[in-house]
């Protein structure tokens, strides 16, 4: 069960591409590709304040591409709607709460927005400003959509594959980039 997790999920048959689209959308927004490990992590968990962002690119399955970020608790609902646009496709914006009741959620096709449940809350989560988008949703569960869309890996997130678990179509790409400095310019 996707617990305290989150994912983008992009209609796609080649995660090679989605990751070019996602380094080329993070350059546009002030993002260097860097050379860092998995496993070297700022450990800032809102992207406002995250000097890096690591990424995992899953192979595709079942004809989705899955994304993780580090941490496992936020994805980037404004990201997936930028590789929905750039790539023609569909994608999926899903972030679960501890209690599996609270959620958010997002399906994208081209520039139109197919369906959202979330609500922005500004936050100093931990200390670090950011939006939280959990909404209690009861009634509907992470798993019934998520099965219900055909959505790949619901158990999986960054710090599982850190850890050593493998998407069974094969290990993941690496993508990590760097808030653009003035010096780096």
């Amino acid at each position: 069960m996707m617990n305290n997790s989150a994912a983008m999920y992009v209609a796609h048959l080649d995660h090679v591409a989605v990751a070019a689209a996602l380094a080329a959308i993070l350059a546009e927004q002030g993002w260097i590709a860097v050379d860092r490990p998995p496993h070297a992590i700022s450990g800032i968990i809102m992207i406002p304040d995250k000097p890096y962002r690591h990424f995992f690119i899953a192979p595709a399955t079942q004809g989705w591409v899955a994304i993780w970020e580090d941490p496992r608790y936020f994805a980037d609902r404004n990201l997936a709607r930028a590789l929905t646009a750039r790539l023609h496709t569909r994608s999926v914006w899903i972030e679960v709460g501890g209690n599996g009741v609270s959620w958010a959620r997002g399906v994208y096709e081209g520039d139109t927005v197919c369906e959202e449940r979330f609500e922005a809350v500004e936050t100093t989560f931990y200390g670090e400003r950011g939006v939280v988008h959990l909404a209690f949703d009861p009634d509907s569960l992470p798993e019934e959509w998520i099965s219900q869309l055909g959505l790949p890996y619901p158990d999986l997130h960054y710090e599982a594959i850190l850890a050593g678990a493998i998407p069974p179509a094969g290990p993941p790409l690496h993508l990590v980039v760097q808030r653009r400095t003035s010096a780096a310019q």
